[in-house]
């Protein structure tokens, strides 16, 4: 038993050890780097077609209605709490 504990210590005081070697020396070698310094263009721009403050946005009008090209609601269609709701919500396909 007790070669078992100094062994189980020995081995763990050996794997500590191993594990505070020094750290390795950088590499000596002289090799030049090459250092690259890129040249950006300059870019040209082209003189403003309109005098300052003379932009106006207009607003393109709509398209058309959410409801557009949907069939009306009829007596057909499942039907879930009242008839006079603000809101009506039609499924088209069954998710079960």
């Amino acid at each position: 038993m007790r070669k078992a504990l100094f062994l189980t210590i020995a081995v763990a005081l050996l794997a500590v050890a191993a594990g505070c070697g020094g750290e390795e020396p950088p590499p000596t070698s002289n090799v030049p780097t090459l250092v690259v310094t890129p040249t950006v263009p300059t870019a040209t721009t082209p003189p403003a077609t309109t005098e300052p403050g003379q932009a106006v946005c207009r607003a393109a009008p709509p398209v058309g209605t959410v409801a557009e090209g949907l069939p009306p609601v009829t007596d057909q269609d499942w039907i879930r709490g009242p008839a006079d709701a603000p809101i009506t919500m039609i499924e088209y396909a069954d998710f079960q």
